[in-house]
């Protein structure tokens, strides 16, 4: 069975990745199992897959890099079992990809699965979140992968473009002068214009291996990461709701379901890109994740606006947890 890891970090456009790579490779009659792990308590990706008929499992409540390990273990032999040609995992946005290859210490795994490809998401404005506390989570990223794909590149001009792959060379190889971009398919065309052969490339980009000095360590603490129902008087509200949370330039993404009325839209916004479109979920819960989260003014903004009295949830801090 193969098994393709798609990284990048928070907002990259994973999940919207994902969509467009496994439905295409289910033209092919693949058997495909995509494994979605949020370190939330909501099952937001999960559901934008499920929107497009894709069969996900969820791994909730911490990351497979450690506290979840076991589970993820569990749920790749489990697909071996049931016949799947190929599993998809998406780790969290903060993942440390150097953990991943110890999959393969598991005699069952190493047997049966072959790791297939390791693409990574990055959008061009990625720079900025690589600053001391997060750079770890790029770097794991960059050894390794096989392919990089550039999102949002429709939000950007060319000269940007080859500017964020020239900031991305500068920045790895700073880190470590083994480095060889040379070495790694990168993709930066807009990807309503990404072709079959381009899809077929990606489907066995396989990895590179850039040596280094592996850091098993998590990064759950760095991030807050909040919940709370949005229902919402009018379609205007999304906008001025989303408005006034992406004022707070630590916003890494907005992304989850919203009701106007009663019309349900999905979500999926960072500070670059804003997409709302007809939703499918059953429940209208945002997600928030970003740094120094003004929990009380955002609730005060959505009571402002909602029909009925909303539940928020927020963690941060070593999986810290409240109910209001």
């Amino acid at each position: 069975m193969n098994i393709d890891i798609i990284t990048g970090f928070l907002g990259a456009g994973k999940t919207t990745f994902i969509t467009k790579y496994a439905l295409y490779l289910r033209e092919f009659g693949e058997k495909i199992l995509i494994i979605e792990n949020e370190f939330g308590l909501a099952g937001i990706d999960g559901a934008f897959l499920r929107e497009n008929e894709l069969e996900v499992t969820e791994i909730s409540g911490g990351c497979v890099c450690c506290t979840q390990k076991e589970k993820l273990i569990a749920f790749i032999l489990e697909a071996v079992q049931q016949g799947f040609d190929r599993v998809i995992i998406e780790p969290s946005g903060i993942y440390n990809l150097d953990t991943f290859f110890s999959l393969w210490n598991n005699p069952q795994i190493a047997k049966n699965c072959i790791l297939n490809s390791i693409v990574t998401i990055v959008k061009p404005d990625f720079m900025k979140f690589a600053t001391e506390a997060y750079e770890h989570i790029f770097l794991s990223h960059f050894y390794s992968t096989g392919a990089i794909v550039v999102s949002d590149t429709q939000s950007y001009t060319e000269a940007e473009i080859d500017s964020t792959i020239i900031d991305l060379t500068k920045f790895v190889s700073s880190k470590n002068t083994n480095f060889d971009l040379s070495k790694i398919d990168v993709y930066t065309k807009n990807w309503i214009d990404l072709t079959d052969n381009d899809m077929h490339a990606l489907s066995s980009a396989g990895r590179s291996e850039c040596p280094h000095t592996a850091i098993n360590e998590c990064h759950l603490n760095l991030i807050e990461n909040h919940f709370f129902m949005a229902r919402l008087k009018t379609y205007d509200n999304i906008l001025e709701l989303i408005d006034y949370i992406l004022q707070n330039d630590e916003i890494f993404r907005i992304k989850g379901y919203a009701l106007a009325g009663d019309k349900l839209y999905s979500i999926n916004c960072t500070q670059n890109c804003i997409e709302i479109k007809p939703g499918k979920s059953k429940h209208a819960v945002l997600n928030i994740l970003g740094q120094n989260l003004d929990i009380t003014s955002i609730e005060k903004k959505v009571r402002e606006m909602s029909q009925i009295r909303q539940m928020s949830v927020t963690t941060g801090s070593r999986l810290r947890t409240e109910l209001i």
